[in-house]
């Protein structure tokens, strides 16, 4: 339902193999497959290769959301997971909301991204988005 396209922001070519990844999504997963393109190691700044603005027009290009990151420093990988969960329950949720138009009874209460949130312990957060 949802794949994270990482690349090495100190290796280019990585950020190059980007391409046949969306590639091969494209040709063997899903139409509706939701993407994110991560450039890990945004914290070697000494060390980079792939500019921040490049891996953004490569997300443009594939119409991808983008995200740096930093694994050793923790560094917006929560919230790369938080966003893609969250994107992939509001796909969920269009559909079966297209699926049950209004006034069909099922019996069951549908959870929407606008609904309040339990926030679950630290040490479960992504196991629980998922």
């Amino acid at each position: 339902m949802g794949i994270m396209l990482v690349y090495d922001v100190t290796n280019e070519k990585s950020f190059e193999n980007i391409k046949n990844w969306i590639r091969n999504i494209e040709e063997n997963a899903s139409a509706d497959v939701e993407k994110m393109i991560l450039g890990n190691k945004c914290d070697l700044d000494a060390k980079r290769q792939v500019s921040k603005e490049r891996g953004e027009q490569l997300a443009i290009d594939y119409q991808i959301k983008f995200v740096e990151t930093s694994a050793k420093d923790s560094l917006n990988v929560e919230y790369a997971f938080y966003t893609l969960a969250r994107d992939i329950k509001a796909k969920m949720e269009k559909k079966q909301e297209a699926s049950n138009p209004p006034g069909a009874r099922s019996g069951a209460h549908v959870l929407r991204a606008s609904d309040q949130q339990r926030k679950p312990p630290s040490w479960l957060s992504r196991c629980s988005l998922l």
